[in-house]
């Protein structure tokens, strides 16, 4: 028998529309579920999470289905319940702490969209000169957003909690995304398509009364469309967002929002760890067009949730190498790549980034006559989860430098690394080389990255003492290969 746990938050009776629409969405998914044979069982929260704990303590369900956006009004504070699933290690729907938190804070979220090298809506700090739209940090659902929300010059001080970005005034589109078994699907993209006689002086967004009372003016002056992307565009779309998807740890389900800027180019807006799941939420109609009806919808969520294999221990015995393709040609912009994965790693200074893209640039004005090789191993959609950077050492008679390896901290702990320097030694080998060395500092910080190289292999040549800084020596390890 399989029995569901589904738990929202508490909804009050004088609540918006916005959190009457998760009491809709949790009746939803609970006919669904009883439709395809689950045993539900519902239950409301609020700040107080000991009815839970308690609960899943008593009896834990085969599943638990998430649907907490946010606790007492407060969205930061729904994350509690995520927090609590995870080190309870049941099986949840959606995404994990982590991600929910990360897609949650957008300044945050556009960074590291920004470092996996993909287009963001600019900011006042990149000296973008206007128009902007001012949005709540956290908040979801058009919350906030008005006909004053889109200026052309900013106040001398926005409150504490917004923030502000560049207004794209070109089309608006939403793509949904869903795990299944053979991997992430991105179905069908909908156009928010504004009507003609758009009413005057409203910028076109979709403010928070014209998204959730239908006896606005605004509400019936939007409409939902599919098929009126043209091929090229969607599937330039379809790739960033699952670019998103992978950049920011989501897992399940996930809605990315994009607009067009004034010449047509796409960037990414927000993206929406655990989207609504109503019955007329863009989700559900995004699915419906893929031709999955409601309840087949909802027992997907379900089965990628039970069929996933990692939850919360990232360094446990089911952590297994994230599926890669290897590529050794540079192409234009993997130097920006390049640098973004580094200062993602948190590890390198400012100084060693731009000696990681610098040698980059080489290699691609170069090739392989510029002395530095490349291995970079990536996701189908192109996100980089590590390279590695090496070369032959000049007037050496087969020896081998292996000046940079780098993995993401999502794929750290799961072979990535040492698949790499696997391939980077057979590369060597085949080229007549002997002797593969490779550089460490070190202080305490090097100890992970000592650890990885004696794990795979090399040994300690040498050590020139406070080479770096007094006290901080210079490693040199050696990985021989042949002879």
């Amino acid at each position: 028998m399989r029995r569901c746990l589904l738990v929202h938050q508490a909804v009050a009776p004088e609540a918006g529309p916005d959190e009457q629409d998760t009491l809709a969405a949790a009746s939803s998914v609970a006919a669904a579920l009883a439709e395809k044979g689950w045993v539900v069982e519902r239950l409301a929260i609020g700040l107080d999470l000991r009815p839970l704990a308690r609960r899943l303590g008593a009896d834990p369900p085969t599943l638990v289905f998430n649907l907490v956006e946010s606790l007492a009004a407060n969205g930061p504070a729904g994350l509690a319940a995520a927090a609590l699933l995870e080190g309870a290690g049941v099986r949840f729907t959606g995404s994990g702490l982590a991600a929910q938190a990360l897609s949650g804070d957008k300044p945050a979220a556009k960074r590291v969209l920004r470092e996996a090298g993909l287009r963001v809506a600019p900011g006042p700090e990149d000296g973008f000169p206007g128009p902007f739209i001012i949005k709540h940090r956290t908040e979801h659902g058009s919350f906030g957003l008005g006909a004053c929300s889109v200026v052309e010059r900013l106040p001398e001080k926005i409150p504490d909690g917004w923030f502000a970005e560049a207004f794209l005034p070109g089309r608006e589109f939403n793509l949904s995304l869903m795990e299944e078994a053979e991997g992430v699907r991105v179905l069908a993209a909908a156009e928010l398509v504004y009507a003609a006689d758009w009413p005057a002086g409203m910028p076109r967004i979709l403010d928070y009364a014209g998204k959730w009372r239908v006896d606005d003016p605004i509400h019936a002056q939007t409409e939902r469309q599919f098929e009126t992307v043209e091929p090229e565009l969607e599937a330039l779309m379809e790739a960033m967002a699952r670019k998103a998807w992978a950049a920011l740890g989501l897992r399940g389900y996930g809605r990315v929002d994009l607009r067009l800027d004034g010449t047509g180019v796409p960037h990414v807006l927000e993206v929406n760890a655990n989207p609504a799941l109503a019955h007329d939420a863009g989700f559900a109609a995004a699915a419906r067009e893929a031709g999955i009806g409601f309840s087949d919808m909802i027992e997907r969520i379900a089965a990628a949730a039970l069929a996933a294999e990692l939850r919360v221990a990232v360094h446990g015995p089911a952590m297994r190498c994230p599926p890669v393709a290897l590529r050794r040609r540079l192409v234009p912009a993997d130097d920006a790549a390049i640098g973004g994965l580094c200062r993602l790693t948190g590890f390198f200074n400012g100084a060693e980034v731009a000696v990681a893209e610098e040698l980059a640039r080489e290699a691609l004005s170069g090739g392989e006559a510029s002395g530095y090789r490349f291995l970079l191993a990536e996701q189908p959609h192109g996100l980089l989860l590590g390279y590695a950077c090496f070369g032959p050492v000049p007037g050496s008679a087969g020896a081998w430098d292996l000046y940079w390896i780098v993995v993401h901290p999502a794929a750290q702990g799961a072979g990535l690394g040492q698949r790499l320097v696997a391939e980077v030694a057979a590369e060597v080998l085949r080229e007549g080389g002997r002797l593969l060395y490779a550089e460490t500092a070190g202080r305490a910080l090097y100890a992970p990255t000592r650890a990885f190289y004696r794990a795979a292999g090399f040994s300690l040549e040498a050590v020139l003492a406070d080479f770096y800084a007094p006290g901080d020596a210079k490693q040199i390890w050696v990985l021989r290969l042949a002879g």
